[in-house]
């Protein structure tokens, strides 16, 4: 750019790169991409809250279960792995059905935005706003790794309470318990 703006005489040209040109689109796209990050942040926080609730509701529901299985022998930790290992399963796979699905929607992602257009009369990613013929995607595997990773903690770290719940569970009061 600075070669060019010597090159050219003063005054006649201006030159500029395109993330000049385009600076307020592009700032635009950052805090949408923020934004983004804090909604997805929120409904992977909303999803081990989910998680922890059902699994005090297993708890609640399997005293009884966890009585026998104390009562057979069965050591707290490895009550406590049961759930633990259950809470992992639940997050591999929740993760795994994500990343999944969000690939799918990335990849078809200009078919979508076609089909909600014609759906609701209106253009929803509109070339002459965005200056593009396609949605721009790019899947970065580093963040799709830790996304899954994150995903993968949360449901295991919203586990160890119950499983903390049912390992501590006294095998005469969990079999009296209905």
């Amino acid at each position: 750019v600075r070669r060019l703006q010597a090159a050219l005489p003063p005054g006649l040209f201006s030159v500029r790169t395109w993330e000049q040109k385009q600076g307020p689109l592009l700032a635009a796209v950052e805090i949408e991409k923020a934004i983004l990050n804090v909604l997805l942040f929120l409904i992977i926080t909303v999803a081990g809250f989910g998680i922890l609730a059902i699994f005090y509701m297993i708890v609640v529901e399997k005293t009884r279960d966890i009585g026998i299985l104390k009562a057979l022998g069965a050591s707290s930790r490895g009550v406590m792995t049961i759930f633990l290992s259950y809470g992992l399963a639940l997050g591999v796979v929740g993760s795994g059905v994500g990343v999944a699905i969000g690939l799918l929607f990335v990849h078809y992602i200009d078919e979508i935005e076609k089909g909600l257009s014609k759906l609701t009369g209106r253009k929803i990613f509109d070339e002459t706003i965005y200056y593009f013929p396609n949605i721009p995607t790019d899947v970065s595997l580093t963040m799709v790794v830790w996304v899954a990773l994150a995903a993968v903690t949360i449901a295991v770290l919203a586990s160890v309470l119950p499983a903390r719940r049912a390992a501590r569970l006294h095998p005469v009061e969990a079999l009296r318990y209905e």
